[in-house]
């Protein structure tokens, strides 16, 4: 099992990115999370307007 996570001279460099990846991915997902609560809103707000 071990040999799978041994990369030997390279592990900084394929965790490393791996990692970065993952952070990556993590920011992408919350800043759309954030955007569509963003259009969400405005949509309820035109929505009232034209009532």
């Amino acid at each position: 099992m071990m040999e799978l996570f041994d990369m030997g001279k390279y592990d900084f460099f394929v965790w490393g990115s791996i990692g970065v990846f993952v952070v990556a991915l993590v920011l992408d997902l919350s800043t759309a999370k954030s955007s569509q609560k963003q259009v969400i809103k405005q949509i309820k707000a035109k929505i009232r307007r034209k009532q």
